[in-house]
C-alpha cells in the first residue's frame, strides 16, 4: 500500500487507459470493418484518416489505429503494414484482390 501512495501517477495512468479503452468500446457502433494496408511513401496517420475515417473524428480514428497496432506515437513508415478501421460511411471501399503471390488490398473511391 505504501508503494501505491508513493507512485500514485501509475494508478492515474492506469485509470486513464481504462477510461480510454471503455470510450472506444462504447462508441463502436459495430459497423466498422478492419482492413490491413501497407503504408506508402508520404502517408501519415492524418492523411489516412481523411480517406478512411468516415464520420469518426480524425483524432479518435488515429487513437483507434494506434491502439489496434500498438503504436506509441503517430510515426508510420513506408512498407509497414497496419490494421485500420474503415467506417461504413467512409468514402472508400476496400476490395480484396488476393492471388497466390499477392496479399494486397485495392481501395477505390465510391461514386457520389
Amino acid at each position: 500500500m505504501n508503494w501505491l501512495q508513493k507512485n500514485n501517477y501509475i494508478v492515474v495512468l492506469f485509470i486513464a487507459f481504462v477510461v480510454m479503452v471503455g470510450i472506444l468500446l462504447i462508441t463502436d457502433n459495430g459497423k466498422t470493418t478492419y482492413e490491413q494496408i501497407e503504408i506508402q511513401h508520404g502517408d501519415t496517420l492524418w492523411s489516412l484518416a481523411e480517406h478512411y475515417r468516415g464520420n469518426m473524428k480524425t483524432q479518435d480514428w488515429i487513437q483507434h489505429v494506434q491502439l489496434e497496432n500498438h503504436l506509441n506515437n503517430e510515426i508510420i513508415v513506408a512498407g509497414q503494414v497496419i490494421t485500420i478501421p474503415i467506417g461504413e460511411d467512409s468514402n472508400y471501399i476496400a476490395q480484396n484482390n488476393m492471388n497466390e503471390d499477392s496479399h494486397s488490398i485495392e481501395v477505390a473511391s465510391k461514386e457520389q
